[in-house]
């Protein structure tokens, strides 16, 4: 996933690439001497400079086969597989392919001299690195390839190794590189880019000193936190990791991955998969990773500190007897705090920092999420620390979090422990919704989001031991959702730049609901076979919402609502339906009484929101002793249902545990309630057009309340109120000199709840 808290993402402007499509040999000849005169007068400056690749690389690469680059199967078809899958016929791909697959990366990158240096200014950053690319041509007359080098400087290129033309776009964020020949669908072919990072300030590349002021600890000692030793870090999510190394930085582009760097003695590196090596010399250590399964660049990740490294397992409940290593790399000062006191040597004081006292439910993390999905999918799980990084990112097999997760209280007072247990669940979790299955494109990050928040609820469901933590934490979902609006834009092509910060309450909240509501409304014993089924089938690839739709559709062939249905209310359309009940209940004699219930959905209908939504709707009916269930599809905006029961009800409620909503009235009642809010009358209505109108509502507790006016359409013309109100009546008061003659609504939410009324204008 992304990080959980707080992730600022940074939207690059993508230029037209330079992709030549010619077969007279002259004319491309032409055409590179025309990009070299252009390289060398009008794009970014490219210094000469000799980057040998270490000596142990090359040679254990050639002498010792578990430690070459890259041993691809003979059937890899790396991101290629999503072809192989259907698309619904009204939805097409939102992929932009480009000429090429890539089939693996090699990277390797010096930080010796980043890391032994003691400042961050510019000079103190730059590093050399290589990366080795294997592509798969993916287009027939292939003549140019394009990587994405944010702000790179570029050596040199080799292709096969010929060296070959390359040039930088003006605004120094493609890298555009003329193949020595013709190539056509299904060529490979090696590509090896000679680089030099030079950036000047935390961006995809991140470096801290030792000693640097974070910031004051949480009350009431409000200590000084600094950085305990130098680090180096990279974070790519959204686009990012093309500021430091060249690549194709889109998440459908799955490939093998090795990567290779370079640090003083005395510094640990943290990376993807397996630990091939550590060669050390007089003064460095090289650490050398490979991960075996598809990964893409934003999953991939470089982290070194001065760390103290320890390991819990994990042992697979298929066979106990095989273990999956979780190794947690912090500081030393962190892995295990301790007091001045006989009676409690290892302290859980809220202001200190314990990594294993924080990671200490981890397996049992594991353990939950593999009893309701499946296995854990990769060779290994770790968790880095690292300062300044504000939240968490679920980097393929190596988390990375920031270093505050493992102190009990956070740095605004409080304790968070509980919240930072909740935000190690999530970042695991997307091990699975995430990173087995990634979204094809940033349209797709609900499936990676959505997921990991509904693996919270996974986690405390087990946590807790009962459906109830499940529920738990599926309404704290729902309140983060309802609080923060949003209701016109869907969580399908949520805006790139606000994925992770502004509208987390749709990219996360809302679209955990998607997964729950699948799980309510399908029922365990038909949702976890279905829902593992698309993990199983999809997994290393990178997928869209259609996939996942699809994989649906032919696991449950008849769902209570069709899945076409399904996924345009909820995921690509905005909104969510506003119920308003009323109940007729009749004594037809010997004891029984006829039910009607009335459904009406009232949320405003426009372009983005659906006046109808299909849902399940399970209606609960209280008597004075009893408790009555049944379930009911609301498909039409204004319906009625009717029951026969053995008692006489007082009230009859909709279920929001299991469908995301608002409520007109939280509990319809068939005798009069007192503890119900209401809403008088709109007074003068109808209301002569520039005349000022008034309305009265009475609240019970302190709530945060909103009051907004809606025309017939569904547009808000204007808010009312928006704040905090104590328990009470108020009467709100507002004009109507703009409103043409017409109906209208005032909608009026507190929490979850919403009531409505509507006025005319004359």
């Amino acid at each position: 996933m992304v990080s959980f808290i707080t992730k600022i993402a940074h939207n690059m402007k993508k230029n037209a690439n330079l992709n030549f499509f010619i077969n007279d040999d002259d004319v491309l000849n032409m055409i590179r001497a025309i990009n070299t005169l252009l390289m060398i007068l009008t794009f970014v400056s490219v210094y000469s400079q000799e980057i040998k690749i270490p000596e142990i690389l090359l040679n254990n690469d050639l002498q010792n086969p578990e430690n070459k680059a890259m041993n691809l199967p003979a059937d890899v078809d790396c991101s290629r597989r999503y072809r192989q899958f259907k698309y619904d016929e009204t939805q097409a791909t939102a992929i932009v392919r480009r000429n090429y697959d890539v089939l693996t990366y090699d990277l390797y990158m010096d930080w010796y001299n980043v890391l032994n240096s003691t400042d961050t200014m510019p000079k103190d950053r730059i590093y050399t690195g290589i990366n080795k690319i294997k592509i798969l041509i993916d287009s027939s007359n292939t003549t140019a390839i394009d990587f994405d080098a944010a702000k790179l400087q570029i050596d040199s290129v080799f292709v096969d190794n010929e060296k070959t033309i390359m040039s930088i776009s003006k605004d120094s964020m493609n890298l555009n590189i003329i193949l020595p020949q013709e190539y056509n669908l299904g060529d490979t072919l090696n590509v090896i880019i000679y680089y030099k990072y030079i950036g000047e300030k935390n961006n995809g590349f991140n470096l801290y000193p030792k000693g640097q002021f974070i910031e004051l600890g949480p009350p009431p000692y409000l200590d000084s936190i600094f950085i305990e030793e130098r680090s180096a870090y990279t974070f790519s999510e959204p686009e990012n990791a093309r500021y430091w190394m060249p690549c194709n930085d889109a998440p459908y582009d799955k490939a093998l991955s090795k990567i290779s760097v370079r640090v003083p003695k005395g510094y640990q590196v943290a990376s993807n998969g397996k630990l091939l090596s550590v060669y050390n010399d007089n003064s460095s250590s090289t650490f050398s990773w490979r991960e075996p399964a598809q990964i893409t660049t934003y999953l991939m990740v470089a982290t070194a500190s001065k760390y103290k490294i320890f390991s819990d397992w994990y042992h697979k409940r298929n066979n106990p007897n095989d273990s999956i290593e979780i190794v947690y790399y912090v500081w030393e000062k962190d892995y295990k705090n301790t007091v001045d006191s006989a009676y409690n040597p290892d302290t859980t004081d809220a202001y200190k920092y314990n990594a294993r006292h924080a990671f200490n439910n981890v397996v049992g993390m594991m353990e939950a999420f593999t009893e309701k999905w499946i296995e854990y999918p990769f060779v290994k799980y770790g968790m880095a620390t690292v300062p300044d990084f504000g939240g968490g990112m679920e980097h393929q097999t190596m988390t990375t979090i920031d270093r505050n997760w493992i102190r009990d209280k956070s740095s605004g007072g409080g304790n968070a422990y509980g919240t930072w247990q909740r935000v190690i669940a999530h970042e695991l979790a997307h091990m699975w919704l995430g990173d087995l299955i990634t979204c094809a494109t940033w349209k797709d990050i609900w499936i990676n989001e959505g997921g990991a928040t509904w693996g919270e609820a996974i986690y405390r469901e087990k946590q807790w031991g009962s459906i109830e933590g499940y529920y738990s934490r599926m309404r704290e979902a729902r309140r983060d959702y309802l609080r923060n609006g949003f209701y016109n834009q869907s969580i399908y092509d949520t805006p790139k730049e606000f994925i992770f910060w502004i509208m987390t309450s749709l990219t996360y909240a809302k679209a955990s609901w998607v997964y729950h509501m699948l799980r309510t409304m399908l029922g365990d014993d038909v949702f976890f076979p279905a829902f593992r089924n698309l993990l199983t089938k999809h997994a290393n690839t990178s997928i869209e919402t259609e996939d996942f739709k699809n994989s649906f559709k032919e696991s449950v062939p008849n769902p209570p609502v069709p899945f076409d249905t399904y996924f345009d209310q909820w995921v690509y359309h905005a909104g969510h339906p506003i119920y308003e009940l009323s109940t007729v209940s009749n004594n037809w004699g010997a004891s029984g009484y006829d039910v009607t219930v009335n459904i009406n959905q009232v949320q405003p209908e426009s372009e983005t929101i659906p006046g109808v939504f299909v849902a399940p709707l399970v209606l609960k009916f209280f008597g004075a002793d009893t408790v009555a269930y049944d379930t009911v599809i609301n498909d039409t905006r204004n319906q009625s249902f009717s029951f026969r029961l053995g008692f006489q009800i007082d009230s009859v409620i909709i279920d929001t545990n299991l469908v995301l909503c608002e409520l007109s009235s939280s509990i319809v009642s068939v005798r009069e309630n007192k503890e119900t809010e209401s809403i008088a009358q709109v007074f003068p209505n109808p209301v002569t057009r520039g005349q000022s109108a008034r309305f009265n509502a009475g609240f019970t507790g302190m709530n945060n309340v909103s009051v907004d006016i809606y025309d017939n359409l569904g547009n808000k013309l204007q808010t009312v109120y928006e704040g905090y109100l104590d328990e009470g009546k108020y009467t709100f008061e507002f004009n109507t000199r703009e409103f043409v003659p017409g109906a209208y609504m005032i909608l009026c939410r507190t929490g979850d709840k919403c009531r409505t009324f509507r006025f005319t204008v004359l």
